[in-house]
């Protein structure tokens, strides 16, 4: 029995029914989905889809941190450098 992935639409997760898959990505603009031949496939893989997103999300936040303190060390030399 086939099952289905939702990367990207209304509801993502793992499904078992394609109606189902299909009410979650049908009108929803850039959906992403894929169907498995188990569930078990289906769910390895979007469980190794969620840990690259948490991987990506926090090299984002790491790439702010980094922007943040940049800036702050920047601001605070120029303020430095007016004072003085």
């Amino acid at each position: 029995m086939p099952s289905y992935v939702v990367y990207k639409g209304k509801v993502p997760g793992v499904y078992d029914d394609w109606e189902e898959c299909r009410r979650q990505v049908h009108h929803f603009n850039g959906n992403r989905y894929k169907g498995y031949t188990t569930r078990a496939k289906a769910e390895a893989r979007y469980a190794r889809y969620l840990a690259g997103e948490r991987r990506e999300r926090r090299r984002n936040q790491m790439k702010t941190s980094l922007i943040a303190m940049m800036l702050i060390m920047m601001t605070t030399t120029l303020f430095y450098v007016m004072v003085v």
